[in-house]
């Protein structure tokens, strides 16, 4: 069958032009595009083919119409929507991503959902002339919940993916300012607009809203969030176009909403005229039966029927008496003209209405089609002339934009990009006294200017240049050696002043220490009894066990614990922890009986305090005799000592003896693993090495975090080198201060937490020793490596 446009064709063709006009040209574009606006290109394919579906439904009157309307224009519809929705995330910039992501999983689940619901349901629909849209659609009033869900589908899946968007776009608004925020809100007005149609939708369906009115808000607000949408996305700095695009772009969105505001009162001037031309023709059958004619003239009409007495007064189609049940069982219209379709086919669809006449009830009904007909040859002069105006924009184009606005643009653009190339010597013709025109004139202004300005800038540069470079050098050369002469003058005062004010309290320190020590030797003259030997006999024997696994560490202790209860210890809780701290988990059998008297369990807390006071007077006389060293490895930080005191050294011991000074005041979970393989000996100052280690080790407890601490101490042998790696879990290095680690005075501690001299003499007692100190650091793991030479080597 011919195609029969109706008064909504043109909106849609005219819309499947702009739509597939900027499908083409995005497309052709789409490598200069940015991933934002790359998604343009869905949501314009599925408009196009919505705007086709709608223009084939409008243009057809035939039922196979009805499989176009739920095969393509439904989910084109929703595929748009999904799309628009990834398009409005990505507008400006990509604000919420795992939104965005979640978003698009849910979007395409639903609509794939209901694209499936509305499809099954289609079958289970009759096909039938819909009178309000005025082609085939499936029956949309069926009493079936599943089959009444499955054609809200479409439309409620659309409200909640636009509604989500909304909601996205609301946030952004919120979140942009200026250029961004006016066109993210221009964004936010386009989707509500789509919101609307597809709530009105559903309120369609549910015969809460008239047909005719959604149609029109359809097909007039399309026009307009087009009309947005294109104005928006000429804004966009990320669209990749011409002052000439823009121009024709704009030209055409303006033309075509201003022919579809005139199509609309023309179409409305019309139907109302057509209204009345049936209205006139009613008028007359009913004058003329009122005066007694039996047979009617008649104009438009094709089957004049006496409803009452079941005769026909009129009869042009052949139609029969049993069809005169479909008219009696018809809804009856006495005040205007209803669609009404008496048989499948399209001919068989007719303006019906009724009338009284001499008291009988008539019925009259003119065809449909010679009304599509009709409409058909406005419909295509006004196609005929958007078609026209649009071919005369194209024409009129080099005229009216490219000679005044367009080429004195191309031509300024040229002389910019010239200019920011070097050539100073471009000028720019002006051809117009226009804005264009005064701004050509003050960039032949400005270059000249800037010609004349680069022109004295060089030659003072020139001057200038040699001079400063040997300044620059002179002041390098000053600026490093009173660098070096400041920081060593610091560092003799600084330790000049330690050293005075350190000593002293170092000296009473260590008298007290020999005050503690001979008070405890004083008491080893008495005579000792049995309890005296076998609790000095325990405390030996378990003090240089090795610790049990922390696994049954915890058993042991509450085992301890109620050990030391069940002998009625004042503190059985304190007393294991004491224990446990110097290794003694168990008592052995041998050694309960100890604690079976009050006086053995005396005197065994007697010599355990004694002993806990002798290993932390050890622990207080080594540290004070290592500030004493550190003082003095201060004071000669600039000086190495000679060579031929140097000693042969094991440097396991080193390591060991740095391990048990600072056992204590390790941070608690923190694990030292501590490997050896080989004895390696070298010659060297054990007391400087020392302190190697301790500024080592202590740097990395530092490091470490609180919880789930780890320091990995490795020492091998290899054929003329000693290799020491330490290595910890802490947070790392930054790499813009890693190169700087070694330089005396630097330091990333608070102010009056470090002096910055640390790695620095770590770095020279190595270099002395003949060695080499690197660091490797990363998120997680900090690894020094030293390698000294071997004695042997």
């Amino acid at each position: 069958m011919a195609p029969l446009l109706n008064l909504y064709s043109f909106f849609y063709f005219g819309l499947c032009l702009v739509s597939g006009i900027a499908f083409s040209y995005f497309l052709s574009r789409k490598e200069d595009l940015t991933p934002t606006f790359r998604g343009l290109l869905v949501p314009l394919a599925c408009l196009f083919f919505w705007s086709v579906a709608w223009s084939i439904c409008n243009s057809y009157v035939a039922p196979w119409t009805a499989y176009v309307f739920v095969f393509l224009k439904n989910p084109a519809i929703l595929i748009m929507g999904v799309s628009a929705s990834q398009l409005a995330f990505g507008f400006q910039e990509n604000s919420f991503p795992r939104w965005k992501d979640w978003s698009l999983r849910i979007h395409i689940f639903l609509a794939t959902l209901a694209i499936l619901a509305n499809g099954t349901g289609f079958f289970f629909r009759e096909i039938l002339f819909d009178p309000k849209m005025e082609f085939y659609v499936p029956n949309q009033h069926v009493s079936s919940p599943i089959i009444q869900l499955s054609i809200l589908s479409i439309a409620g899946v659309l409200c909640l993916i636009l509604g989500n968007t909304i909601v996205a776009l609301i946030a952004k608004y919120f979140r942009f300012e200026g250029s961004k925020k006016r066109n993210t809100g221009g964004f936010l007005l386009a989707i509500f607009g789509i919101l609307s149609l597809a709530f009105a939708d559903i309120l369609v369906d549910l015969n809460y809203f008239s047909k005719p009115t959604f149609l029109f808000l359809l097909t007039n607000l399309t026009i307009i969030i087009m009309t947005i949408l294109v104005l928006v996305s000429l804004n966009q700095e990320t669209i990749p176009s011409t002052v000439g695009f823009k121009i024709m772009t704009f030209n055409l969105t303006v033309l075509y909403l201003i022919l579809s505001i005139v199509a609309n009162f023309l179409f409305n001037r019309f139907r109302a005229d057509f209204q009345n031309e049936m209205s006139r023709e009613k008028h007359s059958i009913k004058t003329q039966l009122e005066l007694g004619s039996i047979y009617p003239f008649v104009y438009l009409s094709d089957l004049v029927v006496d409803v009452q007495d079941d005769s026909f007064r009129i009869n042009k189609i052949d139609f029969t008496k049993t069809n005169l049940l479909q008219i009696k069982n018809r809804p009856l219209t006495f005040e205007h003209f209803n669609l009404s379709s008496f048989s499948e086919d399209p001919s068989g669809i007719y303006w019906t209405s009724d009338f009284y006449a001499k008291n009988h009830h008539f019925f009259v009904a003119i065809p449909y089609i010679e009304y599509r007909t009709t409409v058909h040859q406005t419909v295509v002069w006004l196609i005929v002339t958007l078609l026209f105006s649009l071919f005369t924009i194209f024409m009129l184009y080099p005229v009216l934009h490219k000679t005044s606005i367009v080429y004195p643009l191309t031509r300024l653009l040229a002389g910019i990009r010239k200019m920011q190339a070097g050539d100073l010597f471009v000028t720019v013709k002006v051809s117009s006294r226009d804005e264009i025109g005064e701004l050509s004139n003050s960039f032949n202004e400005m270059i000249s200017i800037v010609r004349d300005a680069r022109h004295q800038l060089e030659q003072k540069i020139e001057e200038r240049t040699e001079s400063l470079n040997q300044t620059i050098l002179e002041l390098k050369e000053t600026q490093e050696q009173l660098l070096q002469a400041e920081r060593m003058s610091t560092l003799g005062k600084i330790a000049a002043s330690v050293a005075h004010e350190i000593n002293n309290p170092l000296a009473a320190i260590k008298g007290s220490i020999q005050f503690i020590k001979e008070g405890q030797s004083f008491g080893e003259n008495i005579t000792k009894t049995d309890n005296d030997h076998l609790a000095e006999k325990f405390i030996t024997e378990f003090k240089n066990q090795k610790r049990s696994e922390v696994t049954s560490r915890f058993k042991r202790k509450k085992e301890l614990i109620a050990f030391f209860k069940s002998k009625s210890i004042p503190d059985p809780i304190s007393l294991a922890d004491t224990c446990f701290d110097f290794k003694m988990e168990v008592v052995p059998e041998e050694f309960q009986k100890l604690f079976d008297t009050e006086e053995g369990r005396f005197i065994f807390q007697s010599k355990l305090n004694d002993f806990v006071i002798g290993f932390h007077l050890g622990i207080i006389e080594t540290a004070v005799e290592r500030a004493s060293k550190i003082v003095f490895a201060l004071k000669h930080h600039s000086y190495s000592g000679p060579k031929e005191s140097q000693k042969l050294l094991s440097l396991k011991e080193g390591i060991d003896s740095v391990l048990s000074m600072y056992s204590t005041s390790w941070k608690q979970n923190i694990e030292i693993d501590w490997k050896v393989e080989g004895d390696p000996v070298i010659l060297g100052h054990a007391d400087e090495l020392v302190q190697v280690w301790t500024n080592l080790i202590y740097n990395s407890i530092q490091a470490c975090p609180k919880d789930g601490g780890k320091i990995r101490i490795f020492l091998k042998e290899e054929q003329t080198e000693a290799v020491i790696t330490i290595e910890d879990n802490g947070k790392g290095i930054s790499p813009d201060i890693l190169p700087r680690i070694f330089e005396p005075f630097f330091t990333t501690k608070e102010l009056g937490m470090g002096t910055g001299l640390g790695l620095s003499i770590v770095q020279k007692i190595i270099q002395n020793h003949n060695g080499n100190i690197q660091v490797e650091s990363l998120p997680g793991k900090t690894l020094f490596s030293i390698r000294i030479p071997l004695a042997k080597s």
